[in-house]
């Protein structure tokens, strides 16, 4: 009966369990297979391994009666249940790019499992595999759909995130930091303009930092054919209509309807009013410079990032 009670507990113990070795992370396979776990079990719970694999093949032959035979078919299934739930526990990606590594490369809302110690927090994102190789874990998206998002939204609900993932949102800044902080990121956008035009900015290296820095961006690394409108932005801190953290003597998320990581003002707006292209008033729009300038409304907008290993 105690070796069923340790079985029994290690069912629990697999569903609690602490995250995965990194050849684990890896491979996302758990442990390869029932004799195993079982071994680990018997030796930690100080039986000898020979001597008890050695019993359990007598058992397995020898004319039991139906009593001690329903024992060790239940001893074989507890221990299944044990292998099947290790298996489901040690494979816990952190993003859209372990996703892929593991043979997931479908587009759309996944599971991913960002906070180190904490194993069974998981959160839902969007990720994007046809793009660039895939892998990308998508934090913001404009469109031009018919029922539009308000971007233009206070301190909280930036922190916290908005909007429908397969949608017009905003991730949040919470897990924004958590994602560039566990594993160096890269980023890249995609615009889009009304006269049918796409172009894309990509940054080798894509930081936000914690909250009590205001979630500082650190961007650097530059390559792709909408020109370099975040520089300007680099080192600066995140604003929003309530919080005011730039540089400009009144708010520029105010007077840019929007939130961003805004200095004096700005060259980039991309959480800015849904304006539809020219004539849009200076920088409110959604608004890459380098490319439309501030004058003009993007209809598209897609900003994500990628583990660089």
């Amino acid at each position: 009966m105690h070796f069923f009670v340790v079985l029994s507990m290690v069912v629990a113990m697999a569903q609690a369990s602490n995250a995965p070795t990194p050849a684990e992370k890896n491979s996302c396979s758990g442990l390869k297979d029932d004799r195993s776990l079982l071994s680990s079990l018997l030796t930690a719970t100080g039986y000898s391994d020979t001597c008890v694999t050695a019993a359990l093949d007598l058992c397995s032959t020898a004319k039991e009666d139906s009593h001690n035979t329903s024992h060790m078919e239940e001893a074989k299934e507890v221990v299944q249940q044990v292998s099947v739930a290790v298996n489901k526990w040690g494979c816990r990606p952190r993003d859209c790019k372990d996703l892929l590594n593991s043979g997931d490369s479908g587009s759309g809302l996944r599971h991913i499992f960002p906070y180190p110690g904490q194993p069974l927090h998981r959160v839902t994102v969007f990720c994007d595999h046809t793009v660039d190789g895939g892998g990308w874990t998508v934090f913001q998206r404009r469109t031009s759909d018919a029922v539009r998002e308000d971007f233009y939204r206070n301190w909280i609900e930036y922190k916290l995130g908005f909007g429908d993932l397969e949608g017009e949102f905003w991730m949040g800044l919470d897990l924004l930091y958590q994602l560039t902080n566990s594993n160096l990121q890269q980023l890249r956008i995609d615009l889009h303009d009304y006269e049918g035009e796409h172009r894309w900015a990509k940054y080798g290296f894509f930081h936000v930092g914690a909250p009590e820095t205001k979630f500082r961006l650190t961007v650097a690394g530059y390559s792709g054919d909408a020109g370099d409108s975040l520089a300007y932005h680099n080192f600066q801190l995140f604003s929003t209509h309530d919080a005011d953290n730039d540089n400009f003597s009144g708010s520029c998320a105010e007077g840019c309807k929007g939130a961003y990581w805004y200095d004096n003002c700005a060259d980039s707006n991309l959480n800015g009013y849904q304006y539809a292209g020219n004539n849009t008033p200076r920088l409110q729009g959604i608004v890459w410079g380098s490319w439309k300038g501030v004058h003009y409304s993007l209809k598209a907008t897609t900003m994500m990032i990628r583990s660089t290993y």
